[in-house]
């Protein structure tokens, strides 16, 4: 996760998902150490703004120095989008994240993806599971912010990312033709399952924004599967629906 606030960390790093004061105290720690800093979220109200925590430059030198974790050459500290005012939908991933707990193996957020040297797609989050061996899924988070033309748009440019090829050999003129995600992702036995998660309304407001991106995006040859944020946190993970968008290849079951 790029950014959290301290009751996110707790869930993750203390048992029983406890512990906000023993990590406020570490984080406080972290900070004097210059690893990590904070910024502020939210309105303005009695108890002011939420802190948002992210790492330092410092503290992802520290990280990849320890080894345990894998970590992105280029990969930004999050520092600009809380200050650019985007913590909102940050957090939302991470709160994600949390929900699917242990069955992830491991995640990257703000994944580029690149279609050609002009158009690329920018994933919100790259999950691998614990299940399926090494295969990967795509994460999407909106919180309606993003108009449904606009989120059918970025389903298609999957679309685009996913049919993309290239040419082996000098200048691509000999050789087999290959997929550009399959270099990506060669562990994966088909093209990865998207999970829209949606939130910023009440169920029904966003059962219908899932219909209504269901008949933008027909004819979307993708396996993609939306639910909302609120039976992720909700409802144990054998629960879980996922409402099928994309079309219906016969492995969507399976993965979702």
């Amino acid at each position: 996760m790029r950014i959290a606030t301290a009751d996110q960390l707790s869930m993750v790093v203390t048992a029983n998902r406890v512990g906000t004061g023993y990590t406020l105290r570490a984080l406080r720690d972290l900070e004097a150490l210059g690893l990590v800093g904070h910024g502020r979220h939210g309105r303005h109200g009695r108890h002011g703004r939420s802190k948002v925590w992210h790492l330092t430059t410092s503290g992802q030198r520290a990280v990849a120095e320890g080894g345990d974790v894998p970590v992105r050459p280029h990969a930004s500290t999050g520092e600009r989008a809380i200050a650019a005012g985007l913590a909102a939908h940050g957090l939302g991933v991470t709160d994600v994240m949390i929900a699917f707990g242990g069955h992830l193996l491991d995640w990257e957020v703000e994944v580029d993806h690149s279609i050609d040297k002009v158009r690329r797609v920018v994933t919100d989050a790259v999950l691998r599971r614990d299940s399926y061996g090494a295969e990967v899924e795509f994460l999407e988070f909106d919180r309606g912010t993003m108009s449904v033309p606009r989120l059918a748009a970025k389903l298609r440019a999957y679309q685009t990312y996913g049919e993309a090829t290239y040419h082996e050999g000098e200048r691509g003129t000999i050789g087999t033709t290959k997929y550009v995600w399959r270099e990506r992702y060669r562990r994966s036995r088909s093209f990865p399952l998207i999970r829209l998660v949606l939130a910023g309304g009440v169920n029904a407001t966003l059962e219908r924004r899932t219909e209504a991106l269901r008949q933008q995006a027909r004819g979307i040859r993708l396996r993609v599967v939306a639910a909302p944020l609120t039976m992720l946190q909700q409802r144990p993970r054998e629960e879980w629906q996922w409402q099928p968008i994309g079309v219906d290849d016969g492995t969507t079951p399976r993965a979702a």
